[in-house]
C-alpha cells in the first residue's frame, strides 16, 4: 500500500499537470469534486488536499459560484522547486528556457565570483570533489547529474551568501531544467569538463573575475548544446553514468 504522503503527492502532481501541460489552460474551470474523485480514484478528502496546495502554490484559486478555478501563470510561484519540475515534465519552450539561462547568468557568475574571494579550503575540497564525481561518471562510474548539479550547488554554497543559500532549493531545481536540457548523452558530458575545469581552476587561484568569466562561458555554452540538439542518450540522462 501507498503511503498517505504519496497518494496525496500524486494527485497534486497529477492536477498540475493537466494545469501545465494545458488541458486546463488560465481561466478554465476543474471538474467538480466528485468528477476529480473518479477520474484520480482518490478520496474527497485527498482532492480538497491537493486543491488546497495547489491553491498555495498559485495554481488554482477557488471561491463560491466559481468552483475551482486555474490562475493565469502570471499568479503561479515561478520560484517554487515544485512548480518548476511541473512545468519542465509538460515541455520547455522557447520563453522558459530563455528565462531559466537569463536566471543562471544573473546567479551563477556572481556567486563563482564571491566563492573565488571567500572560499575555504573545505569549500575548494568540496567543489573538487564533485568535479571529480563528474569525471568519474563521464568515465561510466557514477551518476552525473548529481555530480553536476553538486559542483554548481556547491559554487554557490562557497559564496558564503545567506540569500544566496536561502536560495537553494529554487537553484538547484533550475539546473534539473538546464542540466537535463543541455547534456544529452556521454559525449556531450565530456565537452562540458574542460569548462568545468576552468571555473574550478579559477576559485582556487582566487581570480574572481576568471571564475565569473568562466561560468559565463559555461551557461552560454549550456545554452548552445540545448540548440544544438543530438542524440539522447536514455542511460546517461536518467542518472546512472554507467
Amino acid at each position: 500500500m501507498r503511503k498517505v504522503t504519496s497518494i496525496h503527492a500524486d494527485c497534486v502532481a497529477a492536477i498540475a499537470g493537466w494545469i501545465t501541460g494545458g488541458t486546463y489552460p488560465p481561466g478554465t474551470t476543474l471538474p467538480i469534486e466528485p468528477a476529480l474523485c473518479s477520474e484520480l480514484g482518490v478520496s474527497r478528502t485527498v482532492v480538497r488536499e491537493a486543491v488546497k496546495t495547489l491553491v498555495a502554490k498559485g495554481l488554482l484559486t477557488t471561491g463560491p459560484r466559481v468552483g475551482t478555478r486555474v490562475q493565469p501563470k502570471s499568479s503561479w510561484n515561478l520560484y517554487d522547486p515544485d512548480v518548476i519540475d511541473w512545468r519542465f515534465a509538460a515541455g520547455v519552450d522557447e520563453d522558459l528556457l530563455r528565462d531559466v539561462i537569463d536566471l543562471r547568468l544573473t546567479f551563477e557568475p556572481a556567486g563563482c565570483e564571491f566563492a573565488a574571494r571567500r572560499a575555504t579550503s573545505d569549500d575548494l575540497a568540496r567543489i573538487e570533489a564533485a568535479y571529480a564525481d563528474m569525471a568519474a561518471a563521464v568515465d561510466g562510474q557514477g551518476r552525473y547529474f548529481v555530480a553536476d548539479i553538486d559542483f554548481h550547488t556547491s559554487i554557490l554554497a562557497a559564496a558564503h551568501n545567506q540569500f544566496f543559500a536561502a536560495l537553494s532549493p529554487l537553484i538547484t531545481a533550475i539546473l534539473k531544467v538546464s542540466i537535463r536540457l543541455s547534456v544529452r548523452n556521454r559525449d556531450g558530458a565530456a565537452a562540458s569538463l574542460p569548462l568545468h575545469r576552468v571555473v574550478a581552476d579559477r576559485i582556487a587561484a582566487r581570480d574572481p573575475e576568471g571564475a565569473r568569466l568562466g561560468m559565463r562561458r559555461l551557461i552560454l555554452g549550456a545554452r548552445e548544446d540545448i540548440d544544438r540538439g543530438g542524440p539522447v542518450d536514455p542511460g546517461f540522462i536518467a542518472g546512472v553514468g554507467g
